[in-house]
C-alpha cells in the first residue's frame, strides 16, 4: 500500500466529526527542526538526532480549524529494517531523560518543557496502549509562561512504518472552552489517524 493511502484526507474529516477542520494545501511542518540544547552534551546529541531523524520515505499533511487555533500535522514514514525501532527508542529516551531543553530560532532561545504524562489531561499513557507494535505520546509546552504553545505528539510504530500525529495550539487553562475544544478535536483525530494508518476499521482500537 502506498504511504499516501495511510494519511487522513479531507474526505475523511466530515465522517469523523471534524467538519471544523480543513486540509492545508501544503504541510505546515516540512522544515528541519531548529538546533536544540539539553542539560548535557550527550542529551543534546540525543535530542538533535531523534528530532532530525530522516526516514527512507515519508509523506505529510496538515489540517487547521476554522479560527486557526489548532493545527494538526500528520506524517507517515517508512524506514530501513530496524530503524523505526531505534528511532522510537531514541524518542523514549528524549522524553524520559530530557525534562526540558531550549530551541534556537534566530536570536531567540525558546524553552521547551515536557509535561509529566501522569498530569497530562490527554492521558497519554492510556492512549499508548491502544495502537500498533508500540506507541508513545507526550505533551510539550514551549515559550514563556503566559504565552506558551502546547504541542502534543503521538508516535505509532507498525513494523518499519511510523505515524507522527502532532497537535499544536496555545496552552489553555484546564476546563476552559479552548481546552475543551482542543480535547474534542484530539479525541477525534486520535480515533481517525491511527486506525487508518494501521488499516483497521474506523472505531476499532486495541
Amino acid at each position: 500500500m502506498d504511504l499516501e493511502q495511510l494519511l487522513v484526507t479531507a474526505a475523511d474529516l466530515a465522517g469523523a466529526g471534524l467538519e471544523d477542520f480543513t486540509q492545508l494545501e501544503s504541510p505546515s511542518s516540512d522544515e528541519d527542526p531548529p538546533p536544540m540544547t539539553a542539560s548535557t552534551p550527550e542529551l543534546t546529541a540525543l535530542l538533535n538526532r531523534a528530532f532530525s531523524d530522516k526516514a527512507a520515505r515519508e509523506v505529510r499533511t496538515s489540517f487547521i480549524n476554522a479560527d486557526s487555533s489548532i493545527v494538526v500535522d500528520e506524517g507517515v514514514s517508512e524506514r530501513a529494517a530496524g530503524a523505526a525501532v531505534s528511532w522510537m527508542a531514541d524518542m523514549r529516551r528524549v522524553y524520559s531523560e530530557c525534562a526540558a531543553w531550549t530551541m534556537s530560532i534566530g536570536d531567540q532561545e525558546i524553552t521547551v518543557e515536557v509535561v509529566d504524562p501522569a498530569a497530562d489531561s490527554s492521558e497519554p499513557l492510556k492512549v499508548e496502549q491502544r495502537f500498533g507494535d508500540e506507541a508513545l505520546m507526550r505533551t510539550m509546552l514551549a515559550g514563556p509562561v503566559g504565552q506558551q504553545g502546547r504541542i502534543t505528539t503521538l508516535l505509532v510504530r507498525d513494523g518499519d512504518r511510523a505515524l507522527e500525529l502532532t497537535f499544536r495550539s496555545m496552552a489553555a487553562e484546564p476546563g476552559s472552552p479552548e481546552a475543551e475544544r482542543l480535547a474534542g478535536a484530539m479525541a477525534k483525530f486520535l480515533e481517525l489517524a491511527p486506525v487508518k494508518f494501521l488499516g483497521l476499521p474506523l472505531g476499532q482500537v486495541y
